[in-house]
């Protein structure tokens, strides 16, 4: 696991995780949430409001911007540019849509963590969009983002591996797959990863235990929280409890936890060490 791409330098005090929409334009057999996919966006972000609250805070954000797909919400861009006139944004996307371009054209690249760009092989190979996502990565990459690229290291896709390795590294695409977090064949998944599996996909100890928590300290709720479509803001997407909304006002806890969960889906003390770091000291 390439720990450094969780680690940045740009100076900012909170991360709001912020799950945008959960529509897709993709079908992917693993996707957590299929029940949302290819429904019309029935929303715009209020940039108005958002950006009062941000500045109401007085503190500089991270808002990470995930979905489903982040690029089909229709003012996504704009709020980006309104955003990073004064804080930070990251972006988890499938890289396939055409607004990738005006992306490059309106946001300044140092105001941007990094892009995360999923790579689901197999939905790309069916909808012939292989050729789109490495030519909006290759787009990113020179304008100057810091982007790379992950594919979900799922048990059904053993058989392909071979041939994404020698897609990736042909077009010099930065690539490593993270563990399926899930269900497969009724077995629970990291945990149930054969050796064979685990080599083949190149999954490292730590990326099979990210997901593990009992008792770990986690600064969800205190400088880390998640933001659902609504702009209902919670601790994390299992510690529903209420922090406010992104559109009124948001109130931070003064300490961190002691998680109580034995797993967690999406680990915000996994994925910003600098902030977990500093909520403990």
């Amino acid at each position: 696991m390439d720990n450094s791409k969780y680690s940045f330098q740009q100076d900012y005090d909170v991360w709001l995780q912020w799950n945008v929409t959960s529509v897709c334009n993709l079908q992917c057999e693993y996707c957590f949430s299929p029940a949302h996919r290819n429904k019309l966006v029935p929303f715009l972000i209020n940039i108005k409001e958002l950006l009062s609250t941000l500045k109401k805070s007085e503190k500089t954000f991270r808002i990470g911007f995930t979905g489903g797909e982040p690029f089909l919400v229709p003012n996504f861009i704009e709020a980006c540019k309104e955003i990073t006139k004064c804080h930070f944004i990251s972006v988890n996307t499938n890289l396939i849509l055409n607004k990738i371009s005006e992306f490059v054209n309106e946001i300044d690249p140092a105001r941007v963590l990094f892009i995360h760009a999923s790579l689901h092989y197999e939905e790309l190979i069916k909808k012939n969009l292989l050729e789109k996502f490495h030519k909006n990565y290759q787009l990113l990459k020179e304008a100057g983002f810091n982007i790379y690229a992950e594919g979900v290291a799922y048990p059904g896709l053993a058989n392909m591996i071979g041939e994404i390795k020698h897609f990736v590294e042909s077009n010099k695409i930065k690539f490593e797959f993270a563990s399926f977090y899930g269900k497969y064949n009724n077995k629970d998944y990291p945990e149930s990863y054969t050796d064979e599996e685990v080599n083949k996909f190149n999954l490292d100890e730590h990326e099979l235990k990210k997901y593990n928590q009992d008792n770990r300290i986690c600064n969800a709720g205190c400088n880390a929280a998640v933001v659902f479509a609504n702009g209902n803001v919670k601790s994390c997407f299992q510690i529903k409890d209420d922090l406010g909304n992104i559109y009124n006002e948001i109130k931070f806890k003064s300490d961190t936890i002691i998680c109580s969960f034995k797993k967690c889906g999406c680990p915000l003390n996994e994925y910003d060490q600098n902030l977990l770091n500093k909520s403990k000291s």
